[in-house]
């Protein structure tokens, strides 16, 4: 039997040579791999790396505080109105403004309450009666009440005889607008519950009514239905609630019917670059203000 030759086994070509010295390079390489990275890009230690990271943190998050910082005091306060400060003077809950409620210091959810509460025919017929509404602190209703005036309730309708056909005669109440409550109103041919409402509404937002035919601005009352009922329409004391042109802010200036919001803008405007105005006459010199609008609004400015 013919021995096998052993050096067959260990003969190898030379692309086969070829073949295992790169492959053993190439496994020397990823052995010394990580070393040389190393080298390279030498890693620092976990700890500096966490505290580096941190660092970084929070110092973005000082510079986003500071822009919003440097954006609050640039738009945000901007916009905000200064504190009003609290002017009391002699006022009729009744007929008073959201306006001046608004200078006596309530909040706003507050007035709304008061609007709600007179809008349905509530009523205030002593001082002591500021306090069952909710949300006005009892030390509030303490510095209120000694400013309060109400006016007779007992004004508000009076009676008399009206000859119709055939010479018959009825009664036929008289009501006066600045006093009526929801129920006299609604006693009155052609107004409802929810026309009471809007009237009572505007007469609040007004600062009570100069002239009977304000109430031909209300929103609902047809033409032809006031025609009929204004004879029955009275105003025994015209004195209306009044704003202060010179100290009233933006937002109380806006909340009247006859002012709005662009000419309450011009009137900040003009107190800004004229100084106070130095009559009542001198809002005429606003563009805006026409010879109508003024004659309506001046009942209900003043100038101090």
């Amino acid at each position: 039997m013919q021995k096998k030759n052993n050096h067959a086994f260990f003969y190898f070509t030379k692309k086969e040579k070829n073949g295992i010295i790169l492959v053993l390079l190439f496994n020397l390489g990823l052995f010394f791999l990580p070393h040389f990275y190393d080298l390279i890009f030498p890693e620092k230690p976990i700890k500096m790396q966490i505290l580096e990271t941190a660092f970084r943190q929070l110092k973005k998050l000082d510079a986003d505080s500071s822009n919003i910082s440097n954006y609050s005091a640039k738009y945000v306060s901007y916009k905000e109105e200064p504190p009003v400060s609290i002017r009391y003077k002699k006022f009729d809950p009744n007929i008073i403004s959201e306006a001046e409620w608004k200078e006596l210091g309530l909040k706003d959810k507050t007035i709304q309450t008061i609007q709600k509460y007179k809008s349905k025919g509530g009523r205030f017929r002593k001082p002591e009666d500021i306090k069952k509404i909710w949300g006005i602190a009892e030390k509030k209703c303490a510095d209120l009440m000694p400013f309060v005036v109400i006016r007779e309730a007992d004004q508000n309708i009076n009676v008399t005889n009206i000859k119709i056909y055939n010479d018959k005669k009825i009664t036929r109440k008289l009501v006066d607008v600045n006093l009526a409550d929801s129920s006299c109103f609604e006693s009155i041919y052609g107004i409802g519950p929810a026309l009471a409402r809007r009237i009572i509404l505007f007469r609040n937002k007004l600062g009570g009514f100069y002239e009977v035919h304000q109430l031909a601005e209300v929103w609902g009352l047809q033409d032809s239905i006031f025609q009929k009922i204004k004879e029955q329409l009275i105003i025994k004391d015209t004195k209306t609630s009044t704003i202060d042109i010179n100290h009233a802010p933006f937002e109380t200036l806006k909340s009247h019917p006859y002012i709005g919001y662009k000419l309450a803008q011009a009137i900040i405007n003009y107190r800004i670059q004229h100084g106070s105005f130095k009559s009542l006459e001198d809002i005429q010199k606003i563009t805006l203000l026409n010879v109508e609008s003024y004659n309506k609004i001046q009942h209900y400015l003043v100038v101090e």
